[in-house]
């Protein structure tokens, strides 16, 4: 039931908790249009609104519609809990505390972003970006480095000299790699002559994506420019997904809390898994028993179908159903992978929210926001004063350029002049060349190489693509009723966790007083049959465990035993600690009749083998409260919340409007 009880917030910070402002919360106490459904004494909930919020926790409209009034009266009875605690929340002041404030100013400016774009261009970087994730690149490059700011000759240089490059490959016969090697102010090269691996989409900056992209196999672009500088790119393969395939992997990592310490070692360990695959062995079963990924390993290796790292796809690629790769090194360390299904590639509706998702975290994402700033400009009669910027460029030193120029004290009056205007009428908002010099101040250009006039331009843009798309976002409540919806639900879902916080959850964890009272009057709860701890040596050769088995009975410790055993295999033995309730799971149920210290004999358990030391034992009854707390946790808090809703429930009495009800979905 907790789940139920925190079904509107826990969808909110699984994205990013937002607030509202102070505009929004204003607009909760307007007078609903709409029937109303629901009313309390400080804010009454229209049909449609509840009808919204409903829906978009439950499937959507359609599947909404198909619900039984009695799933309609559980969320009601849920959502009226929820405005119950966001109305203690108001009366306690969280929504006027520095913290929240502070948050919501954070995090309020992100929830605007996706609507600071132009939908129509957002649409066509989408659809680009679904038709190149179809395909992955295998290229070489050459860079010519640019400083961030350049000047105009840095460019021109660079440009010059990475069309001499292009040419002594091209026309000259010059191979890519030598001049790449030689050249490149990328200072991988001198290792890897420009080799770049394998790629796909948004594993490059958005320019030199592009380019690759737009490149045919075997040629050599244009020059490319990025923030980098200039590219040249050659296309070395492009491989087709032509359809979703699923994949394991067994990783072996290096490092002190691995099973392999160097690199020797594992490439000893990951070359003994490939050949015991070669003799047929399930890769499922080497992935649980030896994989140091600690996510898929459980899984028997599974990644699912999602991207990887470029060379994982490139391999993943190239297999066959039920393929495995030959061992394969990563950053990650070494894996070897295998196709368990293919099937259709998914399509772009379908991939859609990821890719919104990516292309929001990208540079591309500019792309819309420039068309947004130039449509602003026309809708809101954006107009500028370019005579006084360019009379204060007249004024300006290299000082400027490079971030330590402070304004002439002498020129107060000049800086007050009106540099732009946004709007009309009562929301015309203007700005003068002091706010662009505070600007600058706050944020100081140092960009050496720019002439003065050059870093103020630079300035400028900066300052008025801020002013605008600020002067758009207070505009959004009213233009967009998605956006000011979302903003009540965030607002309301961060004080509902920071109230949960401090009356249910914290109070649960730290009040060990009470945690323990708890325990102590309903034991009744926390009943278990016998329970043991073992320590568990597993192994896949029966060999091994026989000599592990005689080592334990010779007395020999754990320490001497993983020593001993894995000095020639690392795979060899896999020593855990377990614990066991009897009647479930129990490895061995003779196990709860030894006595601590007792030695099983070995237990076959399909293709493992495993033996078992006793630790602990614990008689059944009540578990031990450090055995019960995790459970005791969870318990109290129900209680602590169950309590504290029943106060709130007379504290904000809510009148339903049954004829409403009734129409739901209608």
């Amino acid at each position: 039931m907790q789940n139920k009880h925190i079904f509107l917030w826990g969808s909110i910070l699984a994205l990013v908790l937002l607030a509202v402002s102070c505009k929004t919360q204003q607009q909760t106490t307007k007078k609903p249009k709409g029937e109303v459904i629901l009313k309390f004494k400080k804010e009454s909930v229209t049909k449609s609104e509840f009808e919204r919020v409903y829906q978009k926790n439950n499937g959507g409209y359609e599947e909404a519609k198909k619900h039984t009034a009695e799933q309609y009266q559980e969320y009601l009875d849920l959502y009226i809990n929820f405005k119950r605690k966001v109305f203690e929340a108001e009366e306690e002041g969280l929504d006027t505390t520095t913290a929240f404030k502070r948050e919501f100013e954070t995090y309020r400016k992100q929830l605007a972003q996706p609507y600071l774009t132009e939908k129509d261009v957002e649409e066509r970087i989408l659809q680009e970006a679904y038709e190149r994730s179809k395909y992955i690149l295998n290229a070489n490059h050459i860079l010519v480095k640019l400083p961030p700011d350049p000047n105009p000759v840095d460019t021109l240089n660079a440009y010059k000299k990475i069309i001499a490059f292009r040419d002594s490959v091209v026309k000259g016969g010059s191979s890519f790699e030598s001049i790449a090697n030689r050249y490149s102010d990328d200072p991988s090269a001198r290792q890897n002559n420009g080799y770049l691996g394998y790629f796909s989409v948004f594993n490059m900056v958005y320019p030199f994506e592009t380019g690759a992209y737009n490149t045919k196999i075997g040629s050599v672009s244009l020059p490319i420019r990025s923030r980098f500088g200039y590219h040249l790119i050659r296309v070395n393969e492009k491989l087709e997904v032509k359809g979703l395939k699923r994949s394991s992997h067994i990783l072996i990592r290096i490092g002190d809390r691995y099973g392999a310490k160097d690199t020797a070692s594992a490439i000893r360990k990951v070359n003994e898994l490939y050949n015991k695959l070669k003799n047929g062995a399930d890769f499922a079963e080497l992935a649980k028993e030896h994989s140091d990924d600690p996510t898929s390993a459980p899984k028997g290796g599974d990644l699912g179908t999602g991207r990887l790292l470029p060379i994982m796809d490139s391999v993943k690629l190239k297999l066959d159903l039920d393929g495995y790769s030959k061992p394969f090194n990563t950053a990650f360390g070494w894996h070897i992978m295998k196709v368990t299904e293919e099937s259709p590639i998914k399509s772009f509706e379908e991939v859609k929210p990821e890719l919104k998702s990516r292309v929001e975290r990208d540079s591309r994402s500019r792309i819309g926001t420039e068309v947004l700033i130039e449509k602003i400009k026309t809708e809101t009669a954006y107009t500028e004063n370019r005579d006084v910027l360019k009379e204060f460029k007249k004024s300006l030193d290299l000082k400027f350029s490079r971030g330590v120029w402070r304004p002439d004290t002498s020129k107060s009056a000049f800086y007050q002049k009106e540099l732009f205007s946004i709007g009309s009428d009562d929301k015309k908002v203007t700005r003068t060349l002091q706010d662009m010099i505070d600007f600058y101040l706050l944020r100081p250009l140092r960009s050496p190489k720019l002439s003065a006039a050059q870093a103020a331009e630079t300035v400028y843009k900066s300052f008025t693509e801020k002013e605008l798309l600020s002067y758009e976002e207070a505009r959004l409540p009213e233009k967009n009723d998605e956006y000011r919806f979302l903003l009540k639900e965030y607002r309301d879902g961060i004080l509902l966790f920071t109230l949960m916080e401090q009356k249910v959850w914290k109070k649960a964890v730290e009040d060990t007083v009470g945690l323990k009272k708890f325990y102590g009057a309903n034991k009744e709860m926390f009943q278990a049959d016998e329970m043991i701890d073992v320590r568990e040596y597993r192994s896949t050769n029966d060999t091994t465990i026989k000599e592990v088995l005689t080592l334990l009975k010779e007395g020999k410790m754990e320490a001497e035993i993983d020593s001993m055993i894995n000095e020639q295999s690392s795979l060899a033995v896999r020593i855990t600690t377990q614990s066991y309730e009897k009647g479930k799971n129990d490895a061995d149920g003779a196990l709860f009749t030894k006595p601590i210290g007792h030695i099983s004999d070995i237990i076959q358990q399909g293709a493992r083998y495993k033996v078992l030391v006793l630790k602990e034992k614990y008689p059944a009854g009540v578990k031990p409260f450090d055995k019960a707390k995790s459970e005791c946790i969870t318990k109290y808090q129900d209680y602590l919340e169950k309590a504290w809703l029943e106060s709130l429930s007379k504290k904000y009495p809510v009148q339903v409007n049954d004829e409403v009800f009734q129409k739901l979905f209608q």
